[in-house]
């Protein structure tokens, strides 16, 4: 008697039956490989037929989930720079990009929609991977659990919010859809100016997340501790100054949004340092995401 003989995993999708793709000018999308263009069990229908004691029933087939994630996955809004982002992707140079990568994962594979779950920050300089590790938590909680999810900059958040009301929209039409998902990404935190305006909006999110028990992950250039001190802390620069970028650089987080945003970070997340001391961009370029690094 012969061994059946196992057919080789597809050469383009690897088995996992989609691709994820780099829309120059969009945000990543993903779609069904060819391999799956057309399920053989249901003949593309969405229905396969399964005995039952009254005869066949009609049952949504297994093929529709795979299209119910690849939307999921496709409403984040990853940056297309970033497509392919993946825990599978993510080059391990340190010890701190090891622990980075261990909460992250730990995070996509325990999170339950039933529960709160405590959400994680990563800060340090840009190039560490941070972004990338953000990424790769949303399409695994997509693509493998079906759990929704959205990414967003928060200057460019702001930036929609300013558009909006030139439009004669609220700040809210933009948050809300925000307000609910499972899980939201907020990146680039601390960059914005630091004006009143920008910190309520900001304390808005994060309150209504935390006090409805989602759970919000978070990415910033931006320290625990102080790495360098204005010369005079007490003098007013203007925000729009490269003076005021630099001292800016040299702030805390906790400077940055605010006590009273930072102590809420403190409790809705775990804190992890990613900085490994170099811009490891330049180092990677061309390998392992495809290049595709951010802060």
């Amino acid at each position: 008697m012969s061994t059946p003989v196992e057919s080789a995993p597809c050469a383009s999708c690897g088995g996992a039956g989609y691709l994820v793709e780099q829309v120059l000018g969009k945000t990543a999308r993903a779609r069904r490989c060819e391999c799956q263009a057309r399920c053989t069990r249901c003949g593309g229908s969405g229905f396969a037929l399964v005995p039952s004691p009254s005869g066949p029933v009609a049952q949504a087939c297994a093929c529709r989930h795979l299209d119910e994630r690849l939307t999921l996955f496709n409403q984040i809004g990853i940056p297309a720079a970033i497509a392919k982002a993946s825990f599978e992707t993510f080059k391990v140079w340190s010890p701190e990009h090891s622990a980075a990568k261990g909460i992250a994962e730990d995070f996509a594979r325990k999170f339950r929609r039933d529960e709160a779950t405590k959400g994680f920050l990563f800060y340090g300089r840009p190039g560490g991977g941070k972004t990338h590790l953000l990424a790769s938590t949303l399409r695994w909680l997509a693509l493998e659990k079906g759990v929704g999810s959205r990414y967003v900059e928060f200057m460019l958040l702001l930036s929609d919010m300013k558009d909006g009301f030139g439009a004669g929209r609220s700040h809210m039409e933009i948050l809300r859809p925000l307000l609910s998902v499972p899980v939201l990404a907020i990146d680039e935190l601390g960059k914005e100016r630091g004006t009143p305006w920008e910190q309520s909006m900001l304390d808005e999110l994060i309150s209504r997340r935390f006090n409805s028990g989602l759970a919000t992950l978070f990415a910033t250039n931006y320290f625990l501790e102080l790495r360098g001190q204005p010369e005079d802390p007490g003098r007013r620069v203007d925000p729009r100054s490269r003076e005021f970028k630099a001292e800016a650089e040299a702030m805390t987080l906790a400077q940055r949004v605010g006590d009273r945003i930072y102590s809420r970070l403190s409790e809705m997340c775990t804190f992890a340092k990613l900085d490994p001391g170099m811009d490891v961009r330049k180092d990677v370029h061309g390998a392992g995401a495809g290049g595709f690094w951010r802060r």
